[in-house]
């Protein structure tokens, strides 16, 4: 399918440039460069002149002239009097006819390529909200004047953010351009703060718009994967209208709730079973919230669209080793810090679901002379003891399963069957603790009470009741686990680099900048629970790879991997890889994994490329058996990193994943 013809089956048939290049008017801002030649200006301006400028805007008339050079309508008085003024006004507004030029050449390019693909296509200056209510897609500058600060960026960001604010369940695709090398480094805070989805919204830099397909590119990968970024969009908004009328209505409910109510409920429950009022009420409050929010028949509906969602070519990351996915783990997994100031009864200085750890600089071996229990120093304690019985002492010892805080890693995230909890905020840095269910212990209330007050002990994070739960009874009844949500996959950084085989059948390295910035490892699990590695690169490190190689002459490839490096340049089958994912379960660093092909088996190469991780590349030809492989080479290599996992670590992880699956199938 064609780029237009996949467009219009998306419903994509409009699209909106949007640069302050459109405007007939320059600003102040705009001139912001001009200092010495308004002065210039002003000192060989005539009372003629000046008559005819205070006649155009009378409201600047009384104010000092850096005051007015200041003042967008004096600016645009000037403006309208160039050429009366002739001479006078030429330098002022030299430098900006020259950007303005420039820039409104790219806007034409921008506006000729989408109509090109049948789009129906305007320009607009900064003031376009009306334009914008029926986009299906738009281009904006990141810059909203020629002085490209910080106000001009927040200028582009607020008015596309009003412009949006009625489109939040249909908003259109977005595209973020500019000619500053800061585009991609600003490319998050604009998409947050517009309040951007990620699969919607795409970035390019404005030479890019020349003689290269860069903006085919990104509207292919727009269009791809609009259906499902509008079934989210129309999620995240009947969420937000959602969320806020669940609230509303549990506020009404709870209002209805006399201090005689709370008096009662204290009285004649909360007092016997040692809980505080405070805590309790945050409790109702949830769990009241939670049923309005499933009550909302919007968030329901928009719900199920997503129960279809099943976006094989999910757009590629523009960032690698991005930890969102295990921030929401931990925010799933844990409670808020803030919620640890409410105790969880009156009575005991712990409550159900508590993970105690020991303070830096703390001797294990004081804790163990406290606790009697054996600790090190990166041992956590999860209280196990239900709440009922911690309130009023109504267990003489608390029951402790004992762990280690270690950190997170693609090695640790895993779907194996041991105990853990895979993703939480321990001093303000994501961490996992791994559970031994065959270390259990007890402590009493005494012990524990002492070491907490002398700061031998602190409370460290506390778990959601459902979490605990499950730890819970793994421990004491081995009945299998509270269903909870699905670990997430993790992701960890790799480095990645790029060659070809030369004419002397010896791989020849890419020079392909944008691999700088690192690929991405996603860890999951397939069908069966095995585990799944695949290597998808950043955007910019897919597209300079596929770049690089177009590039090559043919008659710079060996002769022998000529047919399977046409493929790689003449078919899509790379960049749908780049971007899915590669996938590195059996590649090792012994020997080059071929990478089969997608499409290659009519044109002679049903395997198109070579992949290896750690591999040492030596001065030596491709063995026959690769060579004929060899459209692409890509050698994957562990990231210069203490903390970031590498081939050995995923090798072991598998195979214990693995043995853990087989053990449980014979069981």
């Amino acid at each position: 399918m064609s780029l237009a013809d996949a467009l219009s089956a998306n419903n994509i048939k409009s699209a909106l440039i949007v640069d302050d290049v459109c405007d007939v008017i320059p600003t102040a801002a705009d001139l912001g460069t001009a200092i010495d030649d308004w002065s210039n200006f002003n000192a060989d301006l005539q009372p003629e002149h000046r008559a005819r400028i205070a006649e155009k805007c009378p409201a600047i008339a009384q104010m000092r002239f850096d005051e007015q050079i200041n003042d967008d309508r004096y600016v645009a008085a000037v403006w309208e009097l160039r050429e009366e003024l002739g001479v006078l006004a030429e330098p002022v507004f030299a430098g900006y006819i020259q950007d303005q030029a420039g820039d409104d050449r790219y806007v034409q390019l921008a506006k000729s390529k989408l109509e090109a693909l049948g789009l129906d296509c305007t320009t607009s200056g900064r003031e376009f909200e009306k334009a914008a209510a029926s986009a299906d897609i738009i281009l904006i500058d990141l810059f909203f004047s020629k002085a490209q600060n910080p106000h001009a960026m927040d200028e582009s960001k607020e008015r596309l953010k009003t412009a949006l604010h009625q489109r939040k369940a249909n908003p259109p695709l977005v595209i973020l351009m500019s000619r500053s090398p800061r585009l991609e480094a600003k490319r998050e805070e604009f998409r947050d703060d517009v309040g951007l989805l990620d699969s919607a919204f795409r970035i390019i830099k404005k030479a890019d718009l020349e003689e290269t397909d860069r903006l085919e590119v990104q509207l292919a990968r727009l269009a791809e994967n609009s259906a499902d970024s509008q079934n989210l969009a129309q999620f995240f908004a009947a969420l937000e209208a959602g969320v806020t009328a669940a609230a509303d209505r549990t506020l009404r409910v709870l209002r209805k709730l006399r201090l005689s109510d709370i008096g009662q409920i204290q009285q004649l429950l909360l007092s016997a079973e040692g809980e505080p009022t405070g805590s309790y009420l945050v409790d109702v409050f949830d769990r009241v919230l939670q049923h309005e929010i499933e009550g909302e028949r919007g968030i329901i509906d928009a719900a199920i669209a997503l129960n279809g969602f099943a976006a094989v070519n999910h757009p590629p990351p523009y960032l690698a080793g991005s930890p969102e996915l295990q921030e929401l783990v931990q925010k799933l997994l844990s409670q808020n810090g803030q919620r640890l100031r409410l105790p969880g009864s009156l009575d005991a200085i712990v409550t159900f679901g508590d993970v105690l750890l020991l303070p830096a600089g703390t001797k294990a071996d004081d804790v163990k002379a406290t606790l009697m229990v054996d600790v090190a120093d990166d041992t956590a304690l999860l209280v196990l003891t239900p709440v009922c019985d911690l309130q009023r002492n109504g267990a003489p010892r608390i029951l402790l399963l004992v762990g280690s805080v270690r950190s997170l890693a693609a090695r640790d995230w895993e779907y194996g069957e041991d105990a853990r909890s895979p993703a939480l905020k321990i001093d303000g840095e994501l961490r996992w603790i791994k559970w031994n269910l065959k270390h259990i212990d007890t402590v009493s209330h005494q012990q524990l009470e002492e070491a907490l007050k002398s700061n031998s002990l602190r409370i460290g994070t506390r778990l959601r009741e459902a979490h605990a739960l499950e730890l819970q009874q793994r421990v004491l009844s081995g009945l299998g686990r509270v269903g909870l949500v699905a670990a997430l996959p993790a992701t960890f950084p790799v480095d990645v680099e790029a060659y070809y085989a030369g004419l002397d059948e010896k791989p020849k390295r890419l020079d392909v900048a944008a691999l700088n910035d690192g690929a991405v490892c996603f860890v999951g699990r397939d069908a069966d629970g095995k585990q799944v590695i695949r290597l998808v690169l950043t955007e910019g490190g897919g597209d300079g790879v596929i770049d690089s190689i177009a590039a090559i002459p043919e008659n710079d490839v060996a002769e022998k991997a000529r047919t399977a490096f046409n493929h790689v340049t003449t078919s899509a089958d790379l960049r749908r890889m780049l971007t899915g994912g590669l996938d590195l379960k059996s590649v090792t660093s012994s020997g080059w994994t071929h990478i089969q092909s997608e499409t290659g088996q009519a044109a002679g190469a049903p395997k198109m490329g070579l992949l290896a991780w750690n591999y040492q590349i030596t001065d030596e030809v491709l063995a026959k058996h690769d060579l004929n492989k060899a459209g692409i080479i890509l050698l994957v290599k562990d990231a210069k990193s203490e903390v970031a996992p590498g081939l050995e670590d995923v090798i072991r992880n598998t195979m214990a994943v693995e043995s853990g699956i087989a053990a449980a199938a014979k069981t």
